[in-house]
């Protein structure tokens, strides 16, 4: 549909569909603003659903909202045109219903990557002038795990035949970085009511209120434990699992975007280098040398496809710098 989102069929979409769709209770008697950062494959979305139980609020995402854009509807992968006209029209999807729900007081989550501070301070302080209370919850994945994901939902809708786009790792780790500096700067300065920081299990390792200028203190260290946590074996075991699945299928292929195989390289060098040795079995056991020996084989045929240049196929989905949450090609 050419003209899908253009102004007035956009708006069209936004006042017959979405409002009503996301909104369709009275306004919160004390409302309260919710800003999830993370990663992309960190879980925000687990983590902001949970939240929004909790305070009777509505969770805002750009992958709620995207499906409302007509193209979206099509079998068929999107061009990087299509790609392009639908982050557009969900980017103003995002910010009307932020300013609707700002306007009518009703309660909201909001996820994202939130790599710029200022753009915190600045959506806190709004919400904060209009009587919201503030607050910012932080997942605190590790990057081993968020990786994967990312990979792992990328390729589950390839393989689904729906529209698909892959975050690059620049973007991934322009999150991961930027969920530490973001915690860093509110730490120092607070900008919101309360800070909240989440493992990648989904449990809180600090939680606190404003009250005074020290009141976050502690914030980033627990988000450093967060990202850098070892893994169990059950989760070792799994995250191998998962990366085994991703690869069988990414071979299968005729062809990859160049940045998806170097992904599943850097996954099969830390395989290697962390999760293997994280299995907690004796040294010298058979299971991880097994696994040791086909990640070494898979990594070296990966390597191999790298020595020449990676051509896009022309009919795969193209990688653009942004993506949707988590996946799993196993699960």
């Amino acid at each position: 549909m050419a003209d899908s989102t253009a102004p007035s069929v956009a708006d069209e979409i936004l006042q017959r569909d979405i409002l009503p769709t996301i909104f369709p209770g009275p306004p919160s008697a004390t409302p309260v603003v919710v800003l999830v950062a993370g990663q992309p494959g960190a879980g925000r979305g687990r983590v902001a659903a949970r939240i929004a139980a909790t305070e009777g609020a509505t969770a805002l995402s750009g992958d709620e909202l995207r499906a409302f854009h007509p193209i979206t509807q099509s079998e068929h992968l999107l061009s990087g045109e299509q790609q392009q006209e639908v982050a557009t029209a969900t980017a103003g999807w995002l910010r009307d219903c932020l300013r609707y729900a700002r306007t009518n007081g009703h309660s909201v989550v909001l996820e994202g990557a939130f790599t710029d501070a200022a753009v915190v301070r600045g959506t806190a302080a709004q919400f904060a002038a209009a009587g919201f209370g503030t607050r910012v919850a932080v997942v605190g994945a590790r990057r081993a795990d968020s990786l994967l994901a990312v990979l792992s939902h990328y390729l589950r809708n390839v393989q689904a035949s729906n529209p698909a786009t892959y975050t690059s790792r620049s973007a991934h780790d322009a999150g991961f970085g930027g969920t530490r500096a973001l915690v860093a700067a509110i730490e120092a300065d607070p900008a919101a009511d309360r800070l909240t920081v989440v493992d990648g299990r989904g449990d809180i390792v600090f939680d606190a209120a404003r009250h005074d200028a020290g009141a976050f203190a502690g914030a980033s260290a627990a988000l450093a434990v967060a990202q850098g946590g070892r893994m169990s074996r059950l989760e070792s075991t799994q995250w191998l699992s998962e990366l085994h699945h991703v690869t069988a299928f990414a071979q299968s292929q005729r062809r990859l975007p160049r940045d998806v195989a170097e992904t599943l390289v850097e996954l099969h060098e830390i395989a290697l280098s962390e999760v293997i040795p994280q299995l907690h079995v004796p040294a010298g056991a058979r299971f991880a040398e097994m696994t040791a020996r086909t990640t070494s084989a898979r990594l070296a045929a990966l390597r191999e496809s790298l020595v020449g240049p990676v051509q896009p196929d022309a009919a795969a989905p193209v990688v653009v710098p942004a993506g949707p949450e988590r996946g799993g090609i196993s699960r």
